[in-house]
Formats: C-alpha cells, structure tokens, sequence
C-alpha cells in the first residue's frame, strides 16, 4: 500500500471510530462531541485536500456518503448534495470498475478501493489515481508497435514478392540455359551458355544472400547435419571458384590435407556456402597475384575433428579500423573505391552468423595493400576414418562426366501433371525431363489441372504456387476434395519461387508431400522424380560400372606392385588400395599410421580390459575396427567390430573370452606392417647407396 494510500486509509479510520465514539456519547457531552467532530471532520478534509493525493470518496457499508475531497467534487459535483450514492450509477459504479474516464476533465483514472472493516464501524472508500499520461505513453507504445510489426510484415511481403518475381524469370534462364549446355555440340555455343550460367547464378546468390539474411535476423535459420564426403564439398566448392579466377588471370591454389577423415558429420551445405562467400570475396577483391584455400585438420575427440579452413589472397588488403565494417550489413568498405565491385554487402555478415550458429568464429588478418587472410575452425563428426587422399586427381575425370549431362532414370510407364501459369516454366520442366521418357501433361492455370485429374491417373502432380484466379494452395484443397477423382492421394509437390523463411513449412501444412523451391535444376528435379514415384514406374541407369571398372584395373595394378614386394598374411592389400583411392603413397601413409599408433592404441585397449573399464574399452576396439578396416586388416577389423558389439550389449563374457584372441591378432597385423615398412626403407637405401 502506498504512503497517501496508508495516509487515507488511517484518516478514514480514525473518522468511522469517532463516529462510534460520538454515537455512544451521553447527552449532556453532545456539544463537545459536536465540536469535536468538527475538528476530525476539519483535519481529514486538510490531508485528503492535499495537492497529489487525488479524488476520494467515503461511504458507510449502507453506502452513504461520509467523506470526500476537492478533488472528487470537480468530477462529481453532485456528491455535495448527496446522502447516499445509491442514487448515483456513475459514483456506485466507482466501487465495482477498474477504470474512470472523465470527459469533462480529459483524464482516466485508475479506480483503488479498500475496505475498512473495525469492532466498532465498517465502511469503503475508492481512490481514483490520475493515469492519462501513462494511458498516452502505453497507447503510443501500442500504435509504435503496431507500425513495427506493420514494417517487417511489409519487408517479409517485400522479400517475398522479391523472391517470387526475380526467381521466376532466372528459372527460365537456368533451366534453358541447362538444356543448351545438355544439346549444343558447337564450343562456341557451349561458353556462350556457361557465361549465361555464371551470370544467372550470380544474380541468384544475391537473391540468396537477402533471404538468408532474413531468415537469420528472424532466427529461423537452421544448421541441418548430415553424413557428407568432404572430398566431394571441397570438389564442388572448387569447381565453382576455379572459373571465376581463371577468368581474372588469378593463380587458384588449393591446399587440402590428404589424411582427412573422407566422411563427416555436420551441414555440408552451409559449410560451403561460407567457404564459397570467402573465396568469392577473395576473388572480388584481388586484381592480380593469388587466391589460395587451404583445409586441415586435428582432432577433437575420438568421434570428431576439428576442420581448420583459411583463405589467403593478395588482394587490396583492409585497413584495421575498417575490419569490423566488414560484418556490417549492406555496408561495403572504401565504397568509392570498390564502386565496381558486385554483390550485396551481405555475404560476410551471414558467413559471420552460419558460423556462430554453429559454434564458431570467423578470424580476419590484413594488411592494407597487400592482402587478407580469413580463417575458421569448425568441429565436424567423424563417420569414417578412412583419409581423403588426393582427392582432385579422383574427380578429374568425374568433372569431365558432370559437364556432359547423362539422364539418371528412365520411366516411359510413368505419367505426371506439370501446373504452371508461365508457359516458360513448363517449357523448362518438360526440356529437363526430355530423356527421362517420363509421360508428361501441362496444364497452366488451377482450373484446368482440375479437369485433366478428374479421370487421368498420375503418378505425382507438381504444382505452381502463385497463379492467378485460383493458386496452387487453393487447386490442391480441391483436388482432396474431389473423392471421385483418381489423383485424391497422388503426391503433389510445390514448385515455388517463394523461397523465404517459413515458406517449406507453410507449403507442408497446408497438404503439399514436399517443396522444391525456383529455380529448378534438373539434378535435383529427377531426385525428387524418384523419391516419390512408384518403383516399379523407373529404372535407374548404373553409369557407374565402367568407371567402377576403370579404377578397379588402375588400383588392381597398385595393389600387384605392392604385394610382388612383400607376401602379405593378415592384410588384404585390395582393401588397402581401394581405401586410399588407388594411391601408393597414401597407403604407405596409413601403414606408417597405423604402426606409429599402435603402442598407444594397445596401452588404452589393455589398461581398459585390465581394470574393467567396458565403456572405454568398447570405444577403443571402435576406433581399432576403424583403422585396421582401413589398411586392409579384415580379420582384425571383424573381431574388433564383434567385441564393440559386446560392449554396447554389456555381454563381458565375451570380451573376457576374445580378447585375448585379438590382440594376438593386433600384434600378427603390426609386425606385418613393420616388416613392410622396413624392408621398403631397406631397398629405397640401398637404390640410393648404389645411385
């Protein structure tokens, strides 16, 4: 209660009691009680006619009026003349509302009451405390808030829009452009239509680069991990960088760590994307000399590692006090002086925030002048230990495959329904799809999608979102609704250009099986193809075999090489060879990998095993499995994956009975090796003593 709360309450009190007191008064006492009722009457109508202390009113439990103040009579001035309030709606009303707004005064009042309950007298008064201002304030605060929400619902409208009208026509371009590519025979033809990519692609990262942008700021980004082949990111990151430096007459280095781990666990996607913003800008801002990515790596845990990415390039270098600019968003430094460069200002802002939603930093060195180096490190799972080796010498020969196009199914029983209002776009799907031999029907509008699957079977529906008259939201409810159609349970997936934040679940809510966001790519569109049609509606067409075939005989010709120099007993160098993707070297590497672990891995093991530690010891024989099936140790790796097995199921009558068995096994495998080992130093000595 506050102080002039407290202050009322005490003086109202102190009245009720002395009303009692003067009730109870004898006769001949009457005229002193009278002036002393005065003199009560007298000091309350001073303290409640204070200055801040607001209108109050008194009554009796029978309601009527006992006290109230100045302030009270300019907003009832008929309380002067009442006796009771009963008569009175508006002032009875005053003990059962929260609020009061007088008109006459402009003013809203908060409504207090207390209740004064006494052996001797019982009563309630309501105090009415003066709250226009905070009123104005909070409805201020109401109405700023309802332009800011009315603001990012006009930027997310925008976006949108944005996305929807820009990703429509670069659907076109993308798609034609990609089917040029698959059919001209002519050189010149074929740069014309990669130029056209590059330039597509281009406008569409910074279509990208706004909608990441959005998604980040309103925190619906999300980091999604998977199982993914480091050589086969780094190969695509590469691949995309390659030409835009050669174009610029920029030296384009790579330093990849051979030992890497080839399977990881995290988001390959947004890995790229931040390594691809990094060279892109690298690219951007170097006139002359180099750009170089290197990846490396150490270990973070027995299941992870930690991936360690710099790229350094002699570019125009930062100033110190223009580092932090670089993370500002749509803020480019030196504008003037980079007034010709392209993009958005935005691309280092998200690569800063991917990384910190997922754990990490970005760290800048510069020289002004002279150039930048942009580094992170970045924890990654670990699902095979088996080294990336040289990898760029693999897919120098599948790069050659990937720009010659080569259909991955074929599904001539098949029959879909393409809806799109833009007959370009259907245009594009059919051109993708050509070799597929897929049945195809186009319909451009709802209405006419409707009547072609109110007796055509398909075997899936892909459907444009934005049409006019009737969108894609509104055909696919009536479509569920049409029981006697044959389509009622037929997979519709959304083909959309409206690729902001939200857009997939919004699409899946409302009865779409999946998304596919503009522009669509012809990869892509055929995974989706096959994810959802009916297998026995496809074959898949195995080009793999002949290259399959093409590293067997390479890796078989290693693997005679290195057993005509050492008769192996314990390990299949088959296995070993095809580990290290055909590379001698690399599987020297794992030998001598493998042999300068051994005491360390076997002290774990057996300190694990003598003190009955079966947790560690179950991880240890896990990470032995691993690198034993690496170098081609198919017996060791088996009897460590069946003692792993026993740990995780706690069978330790197993473990007590077989491990015994496997580090005898261990110890045959190592020797193998170190004998390898040595007498290949041997015979490189003695080439060198007689050279």
């Amino acid at each position: 209660m506050s102080w002039a709360l407290a202050v009322i309450f005490a003086v109202v009190a102190g009245v009720f009691g002395f009303l009692w007191y003067k009730e109870k008064a004898d006769d001949a006492a009457d005229k002193k009680a009278r002036e002393a009722e005065d003199r009560v009457k007298s000091t309350t109508k001073g303290v409640l006619d204070r200055s801040g202390v607001g209108p109050v009113l008194a009554v009796a439990s029978d309601m009527s009026v006992l006290f109230f103040n100045r302030d009270f009579v300019e907003i009832f001035p008929d309380v002067v003349n009442a006796k009771n309030i009963s008569s009175y709606p508006e002032m009875e009303r005053l003990f059962k509302d929260e609020e009061y707004v007088s008109e006459t005064l402009s003013k809203i009042y908060e409504i207090r009451q207390e209740s004064i309950e006494d052996v001797n007298v019982s009563g309630k008064f309501v105090w009415l405390v003066d709250i226009t201002e905070h009123y104005k304030t909070n409805k201020r605060l109401r109405e700023l808030k309802e332009m800011a929400d009315a603001a990012n619902k006009a930027k997310s409208n925008f976006l949108a829009n944005m996305s929807h009208e820009i990703r429509t026509p670069i659907n076109t371009v993308l798609g034609m452009d990609e089917i040029i590519l698959r059919e001209a025979t002519e050189v010149p033809i074929k740069g014309y239509a990669e130029n056209i990519r590059e330039a597509a692609t281009t406008l569409l990262s910074i279509v990208n680069d706004l909608l990441d942008f959005s998604k980040i700021e309103s925190g619906k980004m999300e980091i999604l991990p998977v199982e993914y082949e480091i050589a086969n990111a780094m190969n695509e990151v590469i691949n995309m960088i390659e030409i835009k430096a050669v174009n610029k007459k920029l030296e384009f280095k790579t330093i990849i760590a051979e030992d890497i781990p080839y399977l990881l666990f995290g988001d390959d996607v947004r890995l790229k994307q931040i390594i691809i913003n990094l060279l892109t800008n690298a690219v951007k801002y170097t006139e002359d000399g180099s750009v170089i990515l290197k990846v490396d790596w150490k270990e973070a845990g027995d299941s992870s590692i930690f991936l360690i990415v710099s790229v350094t390039d002699t570019g125009i270098g930062i100033k110190e006090e223009d580092i932090e600019k670089l993370f500002v968003s749509f803020e480019r430094i030196e504008e003037r002086r980079n007034r010709n460069i392209e993009g958005t200002g935005l691309g280092l802002s998200i690569t800063r925030q991917l990384l910190e939603l997922m754990n990490s930093e970005l760290n800048v060195r510069s020289e002004y002048g002279v150039g930048s180096t942009f580094s992170f490190t970045l924890k990654q799972g670990i699902r095979d230990r088996k080294p990336v080796g040289r990898f760029r010498e693999k897919y120098a020969y599948s790069n050659e495959k990937v720009k010659k196009y080569r259909t991955t199914f074929v599904a001539p029983d098949a029959k879909i329904l393409v809806v799109d209002d833009n007959a370009m776009n259907l245009s594009v799907v059919e051109g993708l799809l050509k070799n597929t031999k897929l049945q195809i029907d186009c319909a451009s509008s709802g209405e006419a999608a409707l009547e072609m699957a109110k007796d055509l079977k398909y075997d899936m529906i892909f459907m444009d979102h934005m049409m006019p008259y009737m969108d894609g939201i509104e055909t696919l409810k009536h479509l569920r609704q049409m029981e006697k159609s044959p389509n009622v349970d037929t997979p519709v997936i959304v083909l959309t250009a409206n690729a902001v934040s939200g857009a997939k679940e919004m699409y899946l809510e409302e009865g779409f099986i999946d998304y596919m966001s503009k522009p669509i790519q012809g990869k892509r569109l055929e995974e989706k193809i096959v994810q959802y049609l009916p297998k026995d509606k496809y074959v898949m067409i195995e080009y793999e075999d002949m290259e399959k075939k093409l590293y067997a005989n390479l890796w078989k010709a290693v693997a005679d090489e290195i057993e005509s120099e050492y008769k192996f007993k314990n390990i299949d160098v088959p296995t070993a060879v095809e580990a290290a993707e055909g590379d001698k070297e690399t599987v020297q590497f794992l030998f001598s990998s493998f042999r300068d672990n051994e005491e360390k891995n076997r002290k774990e093991i057996v300190g694990a095993y003598e003190q009955e530690d079966y947790p560690n010891y179950t991880v240890f024989v896990h990470a032995l499995k691993s690198t034993s099936k690496m170098i081609g140790a198919n017996n060791l790796s088996e009897q460590a994956k069946k003692l792993e097995k026993a740990g995780k199921e706690g069978n330790i009558d197993y473990i007590k009975k077989n491990h015994e068995k496997l580090m005898k096994t261990y110890e045959q495998v190592v020797k193998e090796v170190k004998d390898y080992l040595s007498q290949k130093n041997d015979n490189e000595d003695s080439k060198k003593n007689k050279a």
